[in-house]
């Protein structure tokens, strides 16, 4: 061997040492292989990304659609949860009953669901069917029976799963802030401009079967859509298969969506429901922010102090005090903003001590933050929470349809795990001061209108005073009839 061929041998080994020493420390906490994908865009414009992992005899297959809540206004948010059901209803083929006979007789379960920016398709199965899987999906994409039966049938399912079609009755109470709990008119407060929070209920009841079939015709378009297989399957097979069934789908223009992003609030008060809750015997009090949406970089400290607020309220409110039995941290983000919420359910004569405490908890943050001992720990959880959360293909495919918003911008998932392991005590300093200030949230407490006592005392009350007047209506016409004889 020559010494140039020599010393080209040393560096190649030497290149390879070095990337063996970078992809051990990068995976240390990253779920392996979680950001190692294929990806290609077929001719029609549909992304499609494949990541295999033999070892299960499993296929999960999601089928992304841009289209979710926050696309429409409140009369019209659940056109697109309207449409997802509908999808299920059966195809001129199979009926509802027999697709879902087809897949479970396949080893396979399928779902859906409709989010506030995107609506997911599932299906798990056996991985020796993937003709199945992709057949089905494709068949109830294109060949769904979207009959005015199936409208109708649909639309008292949607009713049922959002609490009941609502009466005129309780529509007009809504709309005049009557049965409005205390979160709900904090969201509208810190959300101007947004219909995150309907002001009147949410229905389905004026959405039609021509509304339906146009959020179809703009949305459900190659462009605006996403494949995700996980699993044991064949690259080459799978990808012909594809092909041959959503590569099919004509090419048309992508919907130009305008998420709304809301205004600047102008009102901190705090805030208390109306007639919500009606009837209770404890409270739920708490303090709501706004935060940033899922684009900012803000998003990975304001992770860790979730993780560290809600630890530090359950120890304080729960554990040392059994003031609650299950305080929190709650965390929202949308791609243009997000909501921050620290709660806990109590006892009505244990109020002001459980909100003094959530008060001095963030104070100490904003004041205080926390010290890198305290900081390494609290990311520590979330890494080895993350590194258990991935390991079924299922969960894999989740995850991508969870995060391809980000993919379709940036062109590669985020490495979460690496941006936490970044976050420094600095940052969360200056997160906690730029958001979590008091005088930045919305003070909530949530009472009853009644307690179960009072409400026993007053119907008591009720059912005293209509004897008492129905025996003074029978003692006066006794009297009347003496007077008679």
């Amino acid at each position: 061997m020559s010494v140039s061929a020599l010393l080209l041998l040393c560096k190649c080994l030497l290149a390879a040492v070095i990337f063996a020493s970078q992809a051990v420390s990068a995976s240390q906490y990253s779920p392996p292989g979680l950001y190692d994908i294929d990806h290609l865009t077929l001719d029609n414009g549909l992304d499609v990304i494949f990541k295999q992992r033999p070892g299960a005899y499993t296929l999960s297959v999601r089928l992304w659609v841009g289209v979710g809540m926050q696309d429409f206004e409140c009369e019209h948010q659940e056109t697109p949860h309207f449409l997802e059901h509908l999808l299920f209803t059966g195809t001129s083929q199979y009926s509802e009953a027999e697709l879902e006979h087809l897949v479970a007789d396949h080893g396979g379960s399928w779902n859906a669901y409709t989010g506030n920016e995107e609506t997911v398709y599932e299906m798990d199965i056996y991985s020796r069917y993937p003709d199945l899987a992709i057949n089905t999906l494709y068949e109830i994409l294109t060949d769904s029976t979207i009959s005015e039966e199936n409208v109708e049938t649909s639309r008292d399912i949607i009713h049922r799963e959002v609490g009941g079609k609502p009466s005129e009755v309780r529509r007009w109470f809504r709309l005049r802030g009557f049965g409005v709990n205390g979160t709900e008119k904090a969201v509208l407060k810190l959300l101007p401009g947004v219909d995150y929070v309907c002001e009147g209920l949410r229905t389905a009841d004026h959405i039609t079967r021509q509304d339906i079939l146009e959020t179809y015709d703009r949305y459900y378009v190659p462009e605006n859509m996403a494949l995700i297989v996980v699993g044991d399957f064949e690259h080459a097979p799978m990808l012909e298969l594809i092909k041959q069934t959503f590569g099919q789908i004509p090419l048309t223009p992508s919907p130009r969506r305008e998420l709304p992003e809301p205004g600047i609030p102008q009102d901190y008060e705090g805030e208390t429901g109306t007639l919500s809750p009606l009837l209770s015997n404890d409270a739920v009090i708490g303090i709501l922010y706004g935060i940033p949406g899922f684009w900012s970089e803000d998003i990975f400290p304001l992770m860790i102090i979730q993780h560290y607020l809600d630890f530090r309220i359950s120890e304080e409110i729960r554990i040392n005090r059994g003031l609650s039995y299950s305080p929190g941290v709650w965390r929202e983000t949308l791609s243009k903003f997000g909501l921050f919420s620290i709660y806990a359910d109590v006892d009505l004569d244990d109020i002001d001590e459980a909100m003094d405490i959530i008060k001095s908890e963030v104070i100490k943050l904003v004041d205080e933050s926390m010290d890198d001992e305290l900081l390494e720990k609290s990311k520590m959880k979330i890494l080895l929470q993350n590194v258990q959360g991935y390991e079924s293909n299922s969960q894999f495919a989740d995850y991508y349809a969870s995060d391809y918003v980000y993919f379709k911008e940036k062109g590669y998932f985020e490495d979460i795990e690496a941006k936490i392991e970044a976050v420094t005590s600095d940052d969360i300093a200056r997160v906690a001061r730029e958001y979590l200030s008091l005088e930045k949230g919305i003070v909530i407490y949530e009472t009853p209108t009644l307690t179960t006592t009072q409400f026993y005392i007053l119907m008591t009350v009720l059912v005293v005073l209509i004897l008492s007047f129905a025996l003074y209506l029978y003692l006066k016409a006794h009297s009347r009839v003496r007077k008679q004889k």
